[in-house]
Parts: structure tokens; sequence; C-alpha cells
């Protein structure tokens, strides 16, 4: 079977959205004729997505921005969108894994209906996806088999999913949360990564807390 991976992150290096491709990868590499693309790195001419269409699976993965889709998987999208339409091709399928950097995957719904309403106005068959809260902590725990730790429900979402995917069968949306407490999360999050981002871009604690 043909799969393409596409990873939607602008990212230039290591993304979330990378990461759980990888991970999906894994499982299917040995069995599949697998493709791997990345917005940030690929220039998507129409020899491209004519590769990409004319096989059976499309796996999308893309972090959430204003709990949408960032802006340039959005023009990737419509862009081939119009291929799609010209060529018409049959029994192609998408399956898309969304996170984001709150602690709910439910956070991803709109995106997914957004994904939803451009398969149907496309032409081609929505396959349903994994909607992952807390992205940020996927890169701590990478090194982590994805059976074990915060993120073995998704090991096992992937599983689920990769089963739907050799049948071309609807996987029924998953969202998930980490297994890790919330409040953990929180200061984690806070002390290890928006905290000193915010720092680095010249806000003080004061900007931090303030309300607007």
């Amino acid at each position: 079977m043909k799969i393409s991976l596409i990873n939607g992150s602008q990212k230039t290096g290591e993304s979330n959205s990378g990461i759980i491709l990888e991970r999906l990868n894994d499982l299917i590499k040995e069995k599949h004729d697998v493709k791997t693309y990345k917005i940030y790195q690929n220039i998507f001419n129409n020899e491209m997505f004519m590769d990409i269409i004319l096989g059976e699976i499309i796996v999308l993965a893309f972090p959430l921005y204003v709990d949408s889709i960032p802006s340039h998987t959005l023009k990737m999208l419509k862009e081939m969108e119009t291929l799609i339409k010209k060529e018409q091709p049959k029994d192609l399928i998408i399956y898309v894994i969304i996170n984001n950097g709150f602690y709910e995957g439910k956070q991803n719904h709109i995106a997914f209906e957004i994904i939803k309403n451009w398969c149907e106005h496309s032409g081609i068959k929505f396959g349903g996806g994994i909607g992952q809260g807390a992205g940020e902590m996927l890169g701590f725990t990478k090194e982590i088999p994805v059976n074990k730790g915060p993120f073995n429900n998704l090991g096992r979402a992937l599983h689920s999913l990769v089963a739907k995917m050799e049948l071309k069968e609807i996987f029924e949306i998953k969202y998930l949360s980490p297994y890790f407490p919330r409040f953990l999360w929180k200061i984690m999050s806070n002390r290890l990564m928006w905290h000193p981002l915010a720092y680095k871009n010249g806000l003080t604690k004061k900007d931090i807390i303030r309300r607007i």
C-alpha cells in the first residue's frame, strides 16, 4: 500500500508532529511503501501532489494554531484540492493527527471539523484521526517506548489507527490527554517552556501575569 506522511509543522528542526509520524512510520514501514513530506522543506509542485494523490492513503499531522490549521498547511491543502478535483483519484483516504499545547486533546475538535469540510469539498474520504493534547511534552518523552510512559494511550491509538488504515476504514476520532497529572503538566510547561520562551522574547514576569 502506498502511504504519504505529511508533516505540517512549520519548524525547521524537530517537531511534535514529526515525532508522532516517526512513531507511526515505525509501525508501517516494513509492510508498506511510505514516503514522508515536510511542508517547511518541500516545495509542493504538481508532480509531488500527483505522487501523493495517486497513492492510497494520506496521513497529515500538524500542530493546532489558534484552534485551527496553520496557514502554510492550509495553503498546501488548497493547492492539493485543485489537483484532486481535476484528477478525481479513486479510493483516496486521509487520516489526520493534530497535536496542541493545551492539556486536553479535545481542543483539536474545530480543526478536525475544518478538515472534514475540506474532504467533503475536495471529494476525498475523511478517515478520522487522533487529537493529542500536551503536545509539547512529546519532545521530553520521545526516548520512552511508545507503549510506556505518559503517552502510552497514544501508542495504543496509533496501533488501532494502523489496523484501520490497512483496511482503509474509518477510524473514530480519539481525543487524548497524557497519563500525567494536569497540575504537574502546568508547572512543568511554565518552568521549562513557556516562561523561558517569554523571557527570551523580552517579557518580564510582570508581563506574563498581566491581565488584559
